[in-house]
């Protein structure tokens, strides 16, 4: 991996933790350390989620700085953060469609659950699996662990947008949507510029192309015959 996308990625990495803990400092963090009204899987999903993107830094700064067998010890942590970040999205995403289903329509809170985390678990799941499956080949693999902060960045994106830029909900949703795709197909491009394979990127934008006709969808037939099963099979 070369130095220069050594740096960018270390810096992208840093980038996602500080947009992360600004969205979610005005809804969550400012309620330290009481927390008053929000339920223990939130937390759990938090600190989850900030220990995989810590993860994902320390990785690229032990990659630069050269401490391989170091790298590669951090690395089987992941085997155990995350399948547990992975099972705090579910049950986060639980939570929030009990609170829904109380004050909405049941169709809107199944709808809902196309941005509440269900579909991130098979999006995120696949995207870390491959990287996993390719940890071999350094360019496939760093790409991969790359749409996996992709993915984590978009909720922590779509709360600063909405919260600190003042853009109201859905709209909020755009800038969020075009920048986790966006990055995703900007690199795809670069990747077949550069005679680069674009089997790594083409299948992240692939995925989040299919998760963005999920949200568009989310009032559909066959969405809400899907969540429907889900919910009452799962929750």
């Amino acid at each position: 991996m070369g130095k220069t996308l050594q740096n960018r990625i270390l810096y992208f990495f840093v980038a996602i933790f500080i947009i992360t803990n600004l969205g979610f400092y005005k809804t969550y963090l400012i309620h330290f350390p009481t927390f008053e009204g929000f339920a223990a899987v939130y937390h759990v999903h938090g600190m989850l989620a900030m220990a995989w993107i810590l993860m994902l830094i320390a990785q690229a700064y032990l990659i630069r700085a050269k401490k391989y067998d170091l790298h590669r010890f951090v690395g089987k942590l992941s085997y155990v953060i995350m399948p547990l970040f992975l099972a705090s999205v579910f049950f986060a995403a639980k939570e929030s469609y009990l609170v829904n289903i109380k004050t909405k329509p049941q169709a809107d809170a199944l709808a809902n659950l196309t941005n509440g985390g269900t579909v991130d678990i098979f999006f995120l799941g696949l995207i870390y699996v491959l990287a996993i499956a390719y940890k071999k080949n350094v360019g496939y693999h760093i790409r991969f662990m790359a749409g996996t902060g992709l993915v984590i960045l978009g909720p922590g994106l779509g709360r600063f947008v909405f919260v600190f830029l003042s853009v109201p909900f859905p709209f909020a949703l755009i800038p969020m949507l075009l920048c986790t795709t966006g990055v995703g197909i900007v690199w795809l491009i670069l990747d077949i510029k550069n005679k680069k394979s674009a089997f790594p990127m083409g299948v992240y934008v692939t995925i989040a192309l299919a998760v963005m006709v999920m949200g568009i969808g989310s009032q559909s037939a066959w969405w809400q015959g899907f969540a429907k099963w889900w919910v009452e099979t799962l929750y």
